[in-house]
């Protein structure tokens, strides 16, 4: 009688997840109920890929991976399957004595990372979660790449030698802070372009190569052009490191590097996530993709 009573009350259960997603399509549904292992989504520009991340965060928290098995915390009793039935016959939310029922190895909003690539789609990601899941979407590090990495930074960047007030520079001033340096190491903008030497150092940095190898290789290999913005590179950072600054591409680098030089640090958020979902992900270069 209790066995059965535990199947019809599963059998119930994922009848009762499946109406909180009752918005979603086929395969939307699919990816929302995988909670074990990696998953890779790949849709077309306007196909609800968002709307799978943010429902996919609301069933880790709210039921994590009860849909579809077979397990409880406790045997199922009859008033356990008539109140959970009625919930589902009237459309309405199942009594909070039976939350523990409901989920199994949910997980806690402060362990789910999610990542997008700008402050507007981070800002939808959310107001979409707090839509869906109240205050305690506040815990959810829903954000870009760069304000994620910021966080850890504040943290922890003292480890490599800045202090954790760092400012951060953006293009307009990075573009200046190089004008700068071209001008004490006497090279010409007009063969020098601010903008492609910052393009030259952005891709250096993605290729996780700091000022002093990255003007190695190039001695090496004898390259004229790729020395001087090599030296460009080493007095640029110098400027940088003098008045406790990042730019755009350190913020990645710098927290990459400190995750990959102290077990501790990346132990620490190995441990804090158990869940990391991004948005857009065929956009990630080198260094994303290795944070």
């Amino acid at each position: 009688m209790a066995t059965d009573l535990t199947q019809e009350f599963c059998a119930l259960r994922d009848t009762y997840i499946e109406k909180q997603f009752g918005r979603l399509n086929d395969m939307q549904r699919q990816a929302v109920f995988t909670t074990d292992g990696p998953l890779l989504i790949l849709a077309g520009a306007g196909s609800g890929k968002t709307t799978v991340l943010v429902n996919r965060i609301a069933n880790l928290i709210r039921f994590g991976a009860a849909h579809g098995s077979k397990q409880l915390p406790r045997p199922a009793t009859e008033e356990d399957v008539k109140a959970l039935r009625s919930a589902i016959m009237t459309g309405t939310a199942a009594p909070g004595w039976l939350d523990g029922m409901l989920r199994q190895n949910a997980v806690r909003s402060w362990n789910v990372m999610a990542i997008t690539f700008t402050n507007k789609a981070a800002g939808e990601l959310k107001d979409r979660l707090a839509a869906l899941l109240g205050p305690g979407a506040e815990d959810i590090w829903a954000s870009t790449f760069h304000s994620a990495c910021v966080r850890i930074l504040r943290r922890d960047i003292e480890r490599l030698g800045f202090a954790s007030s760092f400012t951060i520079y953006d293009t307009d001033d990075s573009l200046r802070v190089i004008k700068d340096c071209l001008k004490d190491l006497n090279l010409d903008e007009k063969q020098f372009p601010p903008r492609t030497v910052l393009g030259y150092l952005s891709r250096a940095k993605d290729a996780m190569k700091l000022a002093d190898q990255y003007l190695a290789e190039c001695e090496k290999a004898g390259d004229y052009r790729l020395t001087r913005i090599a030296q460009v590179y080493v007095e640029y950072q110098r400027r940088l490191w003098e008045a406790n600054a990042l730019d755009f591409d350190d913020i990645i680098l710098h927290t990459v590097r400190l995750l990959q030089q102290f077990d501790d640090v990346r132990e620490y958020y190995q441990r804090k996530f158990r869940y990391v979902l991004i948005d857009e992900y065929q956009d990630t270069n080198n260094l994303q993709y290795l944070l």
